[in-house]
């Protein structure tokens, strides 16, 4: 009986909590790239929405909801004070500091009016936890395009990033957050990261499902306080550099050196042509062209390494033919390594044609990771499409289709529509009529990966492999004409 009378005790008085709590005034806070509304009653956010650029730039409608009331949460696990807390709200040239004293304690916020850190001080042997919520979590997309939509714990440093995925069997991970590297969690474009300010300190990491991580910090002793800061706001480069260089180490983290190198450059190029002509669409059909000049000499050699193959090829075709139908097993093959000794030919002839593909491959990687993670794109329409940062969407199907989706997106039927008929005008003096066909066939076999593959990413990357495949088709044909004269 006696423990029945403790259970109902603990229960209302949990209750009593949590309705006033309810009930308690709030404020907002803008500052930096935070809108963070605050409870009186327990000195902690109830809602944290973060902006690209600085919030009170009114005429940026981008940002993200970190959390909201019920729907994730930052907070200390042990309570400051029995005492209601004092607010004190400070405001000068470079932060807007907010302060909840009770008891002699102190939780204090101190958001940068020009950058995306927050620092917070927290009472003595506090324990810090966060967890961002559903509205945290991006629009899942279907197919391939499902990569774009997962919410990740991510620690980074001046190495790089490290993800720790969602694990079914493996809902627990353990980490050490300290004050060379940061810990948190991100989306696509968003991020919310914690740094504790002197010695490392363990963190707890767990899912309450999937693309819903929950972190727990132990910050310290219960003599002394304890300061942490927040990077909260978004993947963008500058953003993240202003804060901490190895905050950079964010992008394009999956790239070995030497292409995030590349990817860079591609940014700024971007960049550079978004500020001459006012639209990324336009600038990302540009980066296309761009791409195509630049590589010409590259592309003008793989093109020789190829017709020199094609040419080749076609020399060895009859022998080769006529052994394979006449002989078997050795005598086959002594008498191909005869073929080619006659012609002074390496059997590794083949790997020309591939190096002149593989010299392009950069390129083309450093130019998707940069559209697939670039913030600047996000809500960015373009002609018929809404948003560049997801499938063009060009009109809704009455039923959804397994692993394409419900939506008809018309970019990668117009991608590959211009691969097709690029490979259909394209001939080689070089090839024989069978060789010719044989061609054609593997053209259109990866015209058709491809537009399996980006059927469902984001529409800034299918735009620019459009524009790089209506750029080909215009070098085919003028080729063509210029053949005929």
């Amino acid at each position: 009986m006696k423990v029945r009378i403790q259970i109902l005790v603990v229960a209302l008085v949990l209750l009593v909590t949590t309705i006033s709590t309810a009930w308690a005034d709030t404020f907002v806070v803008v500052a930096g790239h935070s809108e963070i509304e605050f409870n009186e009653a327990t000195g902690l956010p109830v809602q944290w929405v973060v902006c690209q650029s600085l919030c009170v730039d009114v005429k940026d409608a981008r940002r993200a909801t970190l959390f909201a009331p019920g729907d994730g949460y930052i907070r200390t696990l042990k309570p400051v004070s029995k005492e209601p807390y004092t607010v004190t709200v400070e405001e000068n040239s470079a932060a807007v500091s907010v302060q909840f004293r009770a008891g002699g304690r102190l939780l204090g916020y101190r958001l940068l009016k020009d950058s995306a850190l927050v620092e917070l001080n927290l009472p003595p042997g506090a324990t810090f936890e966060l967890a961002t919520g559903e509205s945290f979590v991006p629009e899942p997309l279907p197919g391939f395009g499902a990569i774009y939509s997962k919410v990740n714990v991510a620690q980074v440093d001046d190495s790089g990033q490290a993800l720790h995925e969602y694990d079914e069997e493996q809902s627990v991970h353990k980490l050490t957050a300290s004050s060379t590297n940061w810990t948190g969690i991100r989306s696509r474009y968003w991020t919310l990261l914690v740094q504790p300010v002197g010695k490392a300190v363990s963190v707890k990491v767990e899912y309450a499902a999937e693309n819903l991580p929950e972190l727990q910090l132990a910050t310290g002793s219960a003599e002394s306080s304890h300061q942490v800061k927040l990077y909260a706001g978004p993947i963008e480069w500058q953003s993240l550099k202003q804060v901490s260089p190895e905050l950079s180490e964010m992008l394009f983290a999956a790239l070995w050196d030497f292409l995030r190198v590349l990817t860079f450059g591609m940014l700024i190029l971007l960049d550079w042509l978004y500020g001459l002509v006012g639209h990324y669409g336009l600038a990302i059909v540009l980066l296309s062209l761009s791409a195509k000049i630049l590589m010409s000499p590259l592309t003008m050699l793989a093109d020789r390494w190829q017709a020199d193959v094609n040419r080749i090829h076609t020399l060895l075709k009859p022998d080769l033919d006529e052994i394979k139908e006449k002989f078997k097993g050795e005598e086959a093959h002594k008498r191909t390594l005869a073929v080619y000794k006659k012609h002074d030919i390496s059997m590794l002839y083949t790997f020309k044609s591939a190096a002149g593909f593989l010299i392009q491959i950069p390129v083309f990687i450093a130019a998707f990771d940069m559209l697939a993670e670039n913030i600047a794109l996000n809500e960015m329409s373009f002609l018929w499409i809404a948003n560049l940062a997801k499938p063009d969407g060009f009109a809704h199907l009455p039923f959804i289709l397994p692993f394409f989706g419900g939506l008809l997106n018309l970019l990668p039927f117009l991608m590959t529509g211009l691969s097709v008929l690029a490979a259909w005008l394209q001939s080689e003096d070089t090839l024989s009529p069978d060789l010719q066909r044989k061609q054609s066939l593997r053209l259109y076999l990866m015209a058709a990966a491809f537009f399996i593959l980006f059927y469902t990413f984001p529409a800034g990357m299918v735009l620019y492999w459009t524009s790089s495949n209506l750029f080909h088709l215009l070098k085919v044909e003028s080729g063509r004409l210029f053949k005929w004269h």
